[in-house]
């Protein structure tokens, strides 16, 4: 097998896009004459007041997830959901044509879809490409030509992406994620760091409160308990970063704990700025744990139980996780769905049993691992803090 055009077909959520590296790299290094085109679809607009009604497709984009396959592609083609979503009847028959008009444009000779989605099957059929590659037991797995037998949930989703690419023909050599980040953001995020108090070159921890939904959120009094243990007693600070989409939970916490925050909105690149000059990133089971990791930052990531078997893809030291393995008195044993004692408006009941001590014993592990990781974090002792890490 030597692709000649390749299309990749992958959800825009950050998380995903930075487990594809992976295997974006290594097609560019296996077919180093080929074209490299990859399909994004987004659930939100990043663009500076974007809205639900942004438009159905762009090439390109300047802003957003799309910033982390950029480097890896010859061209990143943007599907918005929410633009997909508001068309309606034979509006939705036009758009659904648009973007099959506009991938078979591509000519493309195998086409890799990276989540098994009916929508992806459909258009990788309808796509002209001879090799169609996807997870054979998908609904309609008849579409593709080439069926590995994989699944997200058994060696996690970054191994699946390879996977992927392997089927194509792809060497993969290694499965370190990356993202580059560009100067201006690395000037940018030494001013923004300024102006609320950090000094050059001091170390603090990064705290990512957002999710997906309110119930995969940690409680935000048990954010604020970690940041004031870390501040009072192992002289570390933390930031508190988010965008919009994430205010609830901030003013939360906020008004338990007085942190210095940043919203930063639009640019995917900012946050990894930021990250890679953090010691450590403290969040959900989000995004923002991946751009820690592929920047080089230990990640601690409080998730639901069970998640671990897609989301628990990282081998190496710095890439803790914490997940609440008790079993949730609200869900049967091989599900969690997400449930929630009520008047709890953050966190789930699995979510809620995974205590303060344990994510701060997760921090101590990360930094007994790494010891220059997380110098201003002192590893705790039966007398006074040792000092020397």
């Amino acid at each position: 097998m030597n692709p000649q055009r390749i299309l990749v077909l992958a959800e825009g959520q950050l998380g995903d896009l930075l487990l594809l590296t992976p295997a974006l790299r290594s097609l560019k290094e296996s077919f180093p004459r080929a074209l490299l085109h990859v399909c994004v679809v987004q659930r939100r607009s990043y663009a500076p007041g974007g809205s639900d009604g942004a438009s159905l497709l762009v090439a390109n984009p300047a802003v957003g997830t799309c910033e982390v396959v950029a480097p890896f592609a010859d061209e990143v083609i943007e599907v918005s959901r929410p633009a997909l979503r508001l068309a309606r009847g034979i509006g939705r028959l036009r758009a659904e044509w648009a973007i099959v008009r506009r991938l078979r444009s591509g000519r493309y000779d195998t086409v890799i879809s990276c989540f098994p989605e009916d929508r992806f099957a459909f258009w990788a059929r309808f796509s002209g490409a001879r090799i169609r590659i996807g997870e054979e037991g998908e609904a309609f797995a008849r579409f593709y030509s080439v069926r590995p037998r994989i699944r997200k949930e058994e060696g996690g989703v970054l191994r699946y992406y390879c996977a992927l690419a392997s089927a194509a023909g792809a060497n993969v050599r290694s499965l370190a994620t990356e993202f580059r980040v560009r100067e201006e953001f690395h000037v940018r995020a030494d001013r923004l760091l300024a102006e609320r108090g950090f000094l050059p070159g001091e170390r603090f921890v990064v705290i990512h409160p957002g999710a997906s939904g309110p119930f995969r959120v940690w409680p935000p009094e048990s954010f604020a308990r970690v940041a004031g243990i870390l501040q009072k007693e192992h002289g570390t600070r933390a930031l508190l970063c988010g965008t919009a989409y994430d205010r609830r939970v901030s003013e939360a916490i906020r008004a338990q704990i007085d942190l210095p925050e940043l919203i930063l909105e639009g640019s995917v690149g900012m946050l990894a700025a930021v990250l890679s000059r953090a010691s450590l990133c403290l969040s959900n089971d989000s995004g923002p744990r991946h751009l820690a990791i592929a920047v080089g930052t230990p990640s601690v990531a409080i998730m639901p139980r069970l998640n671990d078997r897609a989301w628990g893809v990282y081998d190496q030291p710095g890439a803790a996780y914490v997940i609440a393995r008790e079993q949730c008195p609200l869900c049967p044993p091989e599900h969690c769905f997400d449930r929630h004692n009520p008047g709890e408006e953050f966190g789930s009941a699995c979510m809620r049993m995974v205590t303060v001590e344990r994510v701060l014993g997760e921090i101590e592990r990360v930094r007994s691992t790494l010891p220059s990781s997380l110098p201003g974090i002192a590893r705790r002792s039966s007398g006074s803090p040792d000092q020397s890490g």
